[in-house]
């Protein structure tokens, strides 16, 4: 065992320490992280073993026998099960109390999946009040969590050091040393078990077997996930597909969908969510939003060790996320198995053709090759006439023409620049999702085209121009639009139309379902435009003031207080804010930019009751001394000054 020296010696202690109550400590972490390794080392400690007189292990599966696991108990102990089959498991359970009564013993429940098993045994291990302890291992850490005694304890993947320690150990033995012309090549193989022990062990025992030259070395390192599938009979992948296996249908999906991402990549956790509504994957729940929904299911698969926490918000809020390379290997696995999505190459194409037919999700890989690229994303469009996502993965950065035939696209996601006016000339369209900001010249056609009527989430990375360009008015006339969102604040919105010409009737249209509205230039916030928009939940607005000549009272800023879902406000203005402006009392997220307010002004933002970040930015707030009114800003838990007037 390497690497868990500290994790042994940190349960040990509190396995065996002065308190005299029964406590049930768990290990939780993904499958594959050495959970099972290390609770073996604990139990079978000389230490261990002195300091407690019963002790007994059962390995908890899936689906689990209340019945085997108490049988199983009771024969570990080596105490005589009698005709213990026979017995019902009340039988049973009164027979392991009483063998456990008055004794100090040690039980470990390996792998377990569920709570509601614990729930089913529990009553049956008394507590003697002489340290008697239990030790769970498990995936998932909502189950882990429901063990109040102790805190879990939660695995972490290996290092690099200690990932090239297992390694060489696991291939050469103590006695031996890894060859030069080896190491650099081992070391890459190492890199790419991103960490996990199964992993390590797994392709450490294949080369330990198999022949010691660089040509089959490197064969390994530039295929090390087929190698891991191959080596011990895909043994290593057979233990992760267990969690996946083991996931409500309604998560499966969520989880497969982690596979657009490249390896190593920070997943943007509110990208994610747009993307997974928009594609239909989320159900709705009565009385919650499907972006809600949607965070509920990624909150699960982290609980469940599938997916890691990257970066919390400001908020405390999970911000980004990753996924293991194997455990995404797996997810690629399982979604070309299922035909959920597709993930070439696009050179891939030519030779395999027919891979990305009745594919409803396709992910092309850009090459260098600039002229191949664009024939071979042409050529896709007669084979994918099922394909409802595409999503480019361009490291050039060039701008590309996309098929129109592809009429059934629900969503658009790329790091390039297509044609705006191709896009929007697909119906279905969902979800356009741009990286890179577009040229001023380039948006220009967004003043005079209609937008797709099913659009839900547009966000445009932004505008390299100093051009403003203004929205259509349909916009407003959207029903299904949820968030519409730029970088920078070059987009103007106009006024929503107020007559329908058609009938002449007036026919005011509500956004209901809008969430994000953000950064919009000069936004008039008049009582018509906010009784439209009555579930916004984040808004961002740049002032210019000076641009127009108009000031605050044209623009009605007061009215803002009047959002009262809202909960992310950001204001950037070049001219002083009114002394009299109000925020909405729902905020928990503020950001002023270059409003040139004075301290004292703070406290009508200290005043807001549920407020946990506020961003001060960029002369937000001039003068040398802050004195916060006490008993103001009392659930804040990020606060940020950056670049006062001093």
């Amino acid at each position: 065992m390497v690497g868990f020296d500290e994790d042994l010696i940190q349960i040990m202690d509190t396995l065996t320490g002065d308190e005299s109550n029964l406590h049930i400590l768990s290990v939780v972490g993904m499958g594959g992280i050495g959970k099972t390794t290390l609770a073996r080392h604990i139990f079978s400690n000389p230490l261990i073993m002195y300091h407690f007189d019963l002790h007994a292990w059962v390995t908890i599966s899936q689906e689990y026998s209340v019945h085997e696991i108490l049988l199983g108990l009771i024969k570990d102990i080596r105490v005589v099960a009698g005709e213990g089959e026979q017995l019902t498991d009340d039988e049973l359970g009164l027979r392991l109390h009483k063998i456990l009564f008055d004794r100090r013993y040690l039980i470990v429940m390996d792998d377990m999946w569920s709570i509601e098993v614990w729930n089913a045994i529990q009553r049956f291990f008394p507590d003697n009040d002489n340290g008697c302890r239990i030790l769970v291992t498990t995936r998932l850490s909502n189950v882990a969590d429901n063990f109040h005694s102790c805190t879990p304890h939660r695995l972490p993947l290996l290092d690099e050091a200690q990932s090239w320690s297992l390694f060489r150990d696991k291939v050469f033995g103590k006695s031996e040393s890894c060859p030069l012309e080896l190491e650099e090549i081992g070391k890459t193989i190492v890199r790419n078990c991103g960490g996990l022990p199964l992993a390590i062990a797994a392709i450490s025992g294949l080369l330990a077997k198999s022949s010691r030259t660089v040509e089959y070395w490197e064969s390994v390192a530039n295929d090390t996930y087929e190698a891991l599938n191959m080596g011990g009979d895909g043994f290593c992948f057979e233990i992760l597909s267990l969690s996946y296996r083991h996931l409500p249908v309604h998560l499966k999906s969520c989880f497969l969908y982690m596979a657009i991402y490249p390896e190593d990549s920070k997943i943007k956790i509110s990208v994610l969510v747009k993307l997974l509504v928009a594609e239909g994957i989320v159900k709705p729940i009565r009385y919650r939003s499907l972006e809600e929904v949607a965070e509920d299911n990624l909150k699960d698969l982290i609980d469940r060790n599938l997916i890691q926490v990257s970066d919390y918000g400001s908020r405390n809020n999970i911000k980004s996320c990753t996924i293991h390379d194997l455990l995404r290997e797996l997810c690629l696995k399982e979604a070309q198995k299922e035909k959920f999505l597709c993930v070439a190459m696009i050179h891939s194409l030519n030779r395999h053709p027919r891979s990305i037919c009745n594919m409803r999700r396709l992910i092309i890989q850009r090459t260098s090759d600039e002229e191949e690229f664009q024939q071979q994303v042409c050529d896709a469009r007669n084979l994918a006439s099922c394909t409802r996502s595409l999503i480019i993965r361009d490291s050039e950065y060039k701008p590309i023409k996309l098929p129109v035939r592809f009429r059934l696209l629900r969503v658009v996601r790329t790091d390039s620049i297509y044609s705006l006016e191709e896009i929007l000339q697909l119906v279905n369209l969902r979800c356009i999702h741009f990286e890179d900001p577009f040229l001023g010249d380039e948006l220009d056609i967004l003043e005079s085209l209609s937008l797709p009527w099913n659009l839900q989430t547009v966000n445009f990375g932004g505008i390299l121009s100093l051009r403003t360009i203004s929205l259509p008015t349909e916009i407003w006339e959207m029903p299904h639009l949820r968030h519409l969102k730029t970088v920078q604040g070059n987009f103007y919105l106009p006024d929503p139309p107020s007559t329908n010409n058609k009938n002449g009737r007036r026919d005011i249209f509500e956004l209901k379902n809008l969430q994000t509205l953000s950064r919009i230039w000069n936004f008039r916030c008049t009582d018509e435009v906010l009784c439209r928009i009555p579930n916004l939940k984040k808004l961002g607005i740049d002032y210019y003031l000076f641009s127009d000549g108009f000031g605050w009272d044209y623009y009605e800023v007061y009215n803002l207080a009047h959002l009262r879902n809202l909960e992310s406000l950001t204001l950037e203005s070049w001219e002083k804010l009114p002394q009299n402006l109000c925020f909405p009392r729902s905020l928990r997220k503020l950001t002023l930019i270059g409003c040139k307010v004075s301290w004292e002004y703070l406290t009508v933002v200290g005043s807001l009751p549920h407020l946990e970040a506020l961003h001060l930015m960029d002369c937000a707030v001039m003068g040398r001394n802050w004195n916060p009114v006490e008993g103001q800003f009392l659930k804040l838990k990020s606060l940020r000054i950056h670049d006062t007037d001093l």
